[in-house]
């Protein structure tokens, strides 16, 4: 029933609703899947064709970025001639953006689409795309997936998030229907925990999935449990994971529990799908075709084969560009070819974006993924780290706004103890600033028990 309905999805049902929505998605992840079959020459000139295009684009309708690249010496966009003159253009940050909302968004784009993150970094922000830039993100996540068996159609269980507070009825049918359109299961495993491990071990036996998709510390921690209790567990075909580095101890873990290969993957909210491994399970390809991906050192000079941060262009967000922007992640690059026959550039390792676990006295753990995914709804909250140095509670340092209000601070308490059982005691200290780390890195969670 399974690769009936999977081909019945993608052949008659995803093409229909396509063309009555008049959003194009099944061509445009033809189209992305036809570039698998280029050169690495070809990629290259694609991407500086429509860079060219972008900087062209956002120099005439940006004035954030036509003030900020007049100041660095840069007239016209024409002046940017090459990679080379590409690189020196000025790095921005989620806070430049943020300063700059208004500036930054594109003129005569009224129908952005409207994005929030907590992000791994600690500051939540907002940021837009138009919706052709997001129809084609969606479409390179998409071909991403289906290269590692979780596809378009493909019967799918998300081991992920789920929304944080109050969800209407209303909401909550439409979320299970569209999840059911594209034949995939959301389990939420910001509950997860031993005292009901078994229930998610039982949906996964009830539904069968061919792919399971999730965050790397509850897939790992899931497979450790059954491993530990020698449970049967459906096989899936793969296991894809996302939001974190994946250590070789946690893939050898979840496929031995789930007697399939498995995949990282690396995104984010900003960009999306970032990159993804191969069958070579040595390295990520980064989706070229559709953003500029580099890497810097401390001083912002380009760099290769080590690890530096991010800095990434999305070539198609027209509503606001994100020409060289730093994602708060770290991640080493190569110039080698990857062996298995793909032409995309390689990403060697994801370096940062590692969230550590909250624990509480019964042993049950809170995936840090929780805590973006909470804060992100705060307009009043800037920055925020949560420290926990003991069982029994946890600090969670708060920089804040105007816009915060102090019933806010309740609705806080109100979402962790839910996740928490009640069992830690919540202690908010509002603080002027959260230094970083001696590497310029912001923890989110730091977890010392």
């Amino acid at each position: 029933m399974a690769a009936i309905y999977s081909g019945l999805f993608k052949h008659v049902l995803l093409p229909t609703y396509a063309k009555l929505r008049g959003k194009p998605l099944p061509k445009m992840v033809a189209e992305y899947n036809s570039h698998l079959t280029w050169s690495p020459e070809q990629i290259k000139a694609h991407q500086w064709q429509y860079l060219s295009l972008l900087l062209e684009h956002a120099f005439t309708h940006s004035t954030f970025y036509r003030s900020l690249w007049q100041k660095a010496g840069v007239e016209s966009a024409k002046d940017i001639t090459d990679f080379n003159a590409f690189t020196s253009l000025p790095i921005i940050s989620k806070e430049d953006i943020s300063a700059h909302y208004e500036q930054v968004r594109a003129h005569g784009f009224k129908d952005n689409i409207v994005k929030a993150t907590g992000g791994s970094t600690g500051i939540p922000f907002k940021f837009e795309l138009d919706v052709e830039s997001n129809l084609r993100r969606e479409a390179v996540m998409w071909r991403g997936y289906q290269q590692l068996g979780a596809g378009l159609g493909e019967k799918t269980l998300f081991l992920w998030g789920a929304n944080i507070g109050e969800v209407s009825k209303a909401r909550q049918l439409k979320e299970i229907l569209y999840h059911r359109f594209y034949h995939r299961k959301m389990l939420n495993t910001f509950t997860l925990s031993e005292q009901n491990a078994d229930e998610f071990i039982n949906q996964i036996n009830q539904y069968k999935p061919s792919a399971i998709v999730g965050y790397v510390q509850p897939t790992y921690l899931l497979a450790r449990y059954i491993l530990q209790h020698d449970i049967r567990i459906h096989r899936p075909l793969a296991v894809l994971t996302g939001a974190e580095a994946l250590h070789d101890f946690q893939r050898d873990t979840i496929e031995k529990a789930f007697g399939c290969n498995t995949y990282n993957t690396f995104g984010c909210r900003e960009f999306m799908l970032i990159a993804s491994e191969c069958n070579s399970h040595k390295s990520l390809h980064i989706n070229s075709d559709h953003l500029v991906v580099e890497t810097v050192d401390n001083s912002g000079q380009p760099i290769s084969g080590q690890s530096g941060d991010l800095v990434i262009t999305d070539l198609f967000n027209y509503g606001m560009p994100l020409i060289r922007y730093k994602n708060g992640d770290c991640a080493t690059l190569s110039n080698k070819q990857c062996e298995c026959g793909n032409p995309f550039p390689i990403m060697e390792s994801v370096d940062g974006r590692q969230l550590d676990v909250i624990k509480t006295r019964s042993g049950k753990t809170i995936p840090g993924e929780l805590f973006p995914h909470l804060f992100k709804e705060f307009s009043g909250i800037v920055k925020f780290q949560v420290k926990q140095t003991s069982l029994n509670y946890i600090d969670i340092l708060l920089v804040t706004n105007k816009q915060f209000k102090a019933e806010e601070a309740d609705v806080i308490k109100r979402e962790i103890n839910r996740y928490s059982n009640d069992e830690l005691e919540l202690n908010l200290v509002f603080v002027e600033d959260i230094p970083l780390t001696p590497s310029g890195k912001h923890r989110v969670t730091i977890c010392e028990v």
